[in-house]
């Protein structure tokens, strides 16, 4: 004991790993809890608990292939959206959750824990969330209530309960989006491109955001007398990661496909057969009002929510309420709330309040332009996708009076509520 007391204060910057615990914010934890509790209550009411076994395991099927020496399935799925191409079979969906789940399939085979891994990976966007918002805000003032707003009070909840495949991408997708945003405040550009390329491998319209995160590095670094030639001599090793991953799934695509960029939804039967194929600008009408569709209206008087391709997107992520007021509310007070910004912020945020949107709508033009809106589901899951970045620029342009954050405490309440119950009803296919 003394011994150690001594080495204390002989070196006070050595710390025990209870002094590391203490020092952590415990808005962490506090969010971090309350976001398991949202998933326990899930569970509880659905039977998915973190050590169920995923039936929907199509990214594990195919990192086992991988492991056996092909490509192919070896043999159709009928329960799974299986790709159909030179009589072989393959795994219809981009291939990044197969390259996590390549070291869990050595030792569990087919059975990986994709629950679990589904849990971990949304607790971990709660951390970047948090970290997100004290690297913007200065602060970790409200910190909690508004991760807390994008994380357990929107409709990130029905796809991060479980490890289905449809679901587990948008999930990683969403966490890794996340990071991206936040290596990209801190300076950190080749980490932050290469995890937007992870995201990609997920959901790959996560591409659109390039843009925007060379925004967010190029004005955080206070860059004058930009050069793109001095750029490109500086930072060109910033571009190998992202490439070698983007080059991945080229090469495995024109491997099963012999096309770079057809992931294999392509030779979906659903797909196949459709007259406008899997993506038209047809579509984008059609899916367009699924966006703001409200429930309809039982005989009892109780509101019934689609099962199928959407309902309208702010009654099941509030966040985008949120974000509308205080995006309105930053062009009127501009000149307020820019008074004590740097010159290379304010060009920041001057940038970026004219290219998200643009670039948030471009990517909710891609989303709608495809055949369906995400099929059986709770929500409006495919907008999930547009989330991480909606959040960044919703802590951008916060007001600087707390008094108007207090309305988000009951969007918090009702966002928790409405998510919990709409998984649970949909995920055990109660219908009133």
């Amino acid at each position: 004991y003394f011994m150690r007391e001594k080495n204390k204060a002989d070196n006070p910057s050595s710390k025990s790993f209870m002094d590391y615990v203490r020092s952590i914010n415990p808005v962490y934890y506090y969010l971090l809890f309350s976001l398991f509790a949202v998933v326990l209550l899930v569970h509880m009411f659905t039977g998915q608990w973190i050590n169920t076994p995923n039936t929907y395991n199509s990214f594990a099927l195919q990192a086992k292939s991988w492991l056996e020496g092909r490509l192919d399935l070896g043999e159709n799925y009928s329960y799974l959206e299986i790709a159909e191409y030179n009589g072989k079979y393959f795994i219809s969906f981009p291939p990044f959750v197969s390259y996590v789940l390549l070291p869990f399939a050595i030792i569990f085979g087919e059975r990986t824990p994709d629950n679990l891994i589904a849990v971990i990976c949304y607790l971990v966007a709660a951390v970047y969330a948090v970290k997100l918002f004290r690297k913007i805000r200065g602060t970790y003032n409200n910190a909690f209530m508004f991760a807390f707003l994008l994380l357990g009070a929107s409709n990130v909840i029905f796809c991060s309960v479980n490890g289905w495949v449809w679901f587990i991408a948008q999930n990683f997708a969403f966490t890794l989006s996340l990071m991206s945003i936040y290596y990209a405040t801190c300076g950190k550009l080749g980490l932050s491109l290469s995890f937007l390329a992870c995201a990609v491998g997920c959901r790959p319209f996560q591409i659109v955001y390039i843009p925007l995160l060379l925004v967010i590095y190029f004005c955080g670094t206070n860059t004058k007398n930009f050069s793109f030639v001095k750029f490109v001599k500086e930072k060109w090793t910033c571009a190998i990661a992202p490439f070698l991953i983007g080059l991945s799934y080229m090469i495995l695509n024109y491997m099963r496909f012999d096309n770079v960029f057809e992931f294999g939804h392509n030779y979906l039967p659903e797909f196949v057969e459709a007259e406008n194929g899997q993506f038209s600008f047809r579509y984008a009408l059609q899916n367009l009002p699924s966006l703001f569709r409200l429930p309809a209206k039982a005989d009892n008087g109780a509101l019934v929510f689609p099962s199928f391709n959407g309902v309208a997107v702010w009654l099941v992520s509030p966040i985008v309420i949120t974000f509308v007021i205080y995006f309105v509310y930053s062009i009127v007070k501009r000149k307020k709330l820019e008074e004590e910004l740097t010159p290379s912020f304010k060009k920041r945020n001057s940038i970026v309040r004219i290219l998200l949107p643009c670039l948030m709508i471009l990517h909710i033009f891609f989303i709608i332009s495809h055949k369906t809106m995400g099929g059986w589901h709770w929500g409006n899951r495919y907008i999930n996708d547009v989330l991480p970045f909606m959040f960044y620029g919703l802590l951008l342009f916060l007001p600087k009076k707390e008094s108007l954050y207090k309305f988000n405490i009951p969007l918090c309440v009702y966002g928790a509520c409405i998510n919990v119950l709409g998984a649970v009803i949909t995920y055990n296919n109660w219908s009133f």
